[in-house]
């Protein structure tokens, strides 16, 4: 399949023979492909913490690193020479743009693993996954309303007027967080965009999960905290929950984990929730 979709990206002169370009025939191999590298991202937990989740978790340290306006978002940044992690590779802080380079294969895992890769075809050349972090600017540091907008800022503005907090909160899962960190992180917005298109993660299609009138803009954390402390199943939760659940604590230690249990789940894991 990379062979053929090879040589329709580089013209006529590299063509195999017409044969290989049978529309059945790619049909079928793209569905066996598709299922064979991309399947388990959709169905198992585990799957998703070792295949993408390290990745997808280095994605959301840098987002509430960003929403803390404490400079740790260029925390996971090569500095240097010596390859230590620091601000970034001169020193910066307040990040507003990261590039990563990866393989088509990280595209589709990403996707996959946040129930958001739909329409069963491989990803094309020159594809890109977005994954933005927006901010509504009508809403204070402690998760309230205000009584005005602020002055001068679009409805959708920058992240960096979030208060100051410890840097410890970024990686650490929902569940440890206390009642005043996730406040702190209220009126924040995740939107992932694939080759320029919104896709919607399935859980942030519940209410209280979105920007009103538009599911594909997921909350940070869940907007409605009083109705986040009566949800004991997990199934509530907004984007950076939904990461959580497939981001290692100790990557090396998770490879480790399961030996013993079967190949897939004993019960269903879906994606995206």
């Amino acid at each position: 399949m990379d062979t053929v979709n090879s040589t329709l990206a580089h013209g006529p002169r590299t063509r195999l023979p017409s044969a290989f370009y049978d529309a059945k025939g790619r049909e079928i191999i793209e569905k066996i492909g598709m299922e064979e590298w991309f399947s388990g991202y959709k169905e198992s937990e585990e799957y998703r913490k070792l295949g993408i989740g390290a990745l997808v978790g280095d994605i959301v340290t840098r987002m509430v690193g960003s929403t803390e306006g404490s400079g740790d978002d260029g925390l996971l940044n090569i500095a240097g020479a010596d390859g230590d992690l620091g601000k970034g590779r001169s020193g910066e802080n307040g990040i507003k743009f990261a590039m990563s380079g990866c393989h088509d294969t990280t595209l589709a895992a990403i996707l996959s693993s946040l129930g958001a890769f739909e329409g069963g075809k491989w990803p094309p050349y020159t594809s890109h996954v977005a994954v933005e972090l927006f901010k509504d600017v009508s809403v204070n540091a402690q998760g309230s309303k205000l009584a005005e907008p602020a002055p001068r800022q679009p409805f959708l503005g920058s992240s960096r007027e979030s208060t100051k907090t410890s840097s410890v909160v970024m990686r650490k899962p929902m569940q440890d967080w206390t009642e005043n960190e996730k406040a702190k992180l209220q009126g924040f917005y995740v939107r992932v965009r694939y080759n320029d298109h919104p896709v919607t993660v399935p859980s942030c299609r519940l209410p209280g999960k979105h920007l009103e009138g538009d599911e594909s803009f997921c909350t940070l954390v869940r907007s409605d905290m009083v109705e986040y402390q009566r949800i004991a199943n997990g199934q509530q939760e907004a984007f950076k929950a939904v990461a959580d659940k497939f981001t290692p604590r100790i990557w090396t230690e998770a490879c480790a984990e399961n030996l013993d249990e079967p190949a897939f789940p004993r019960a269903p894991q879906p994606a995206g929730f």
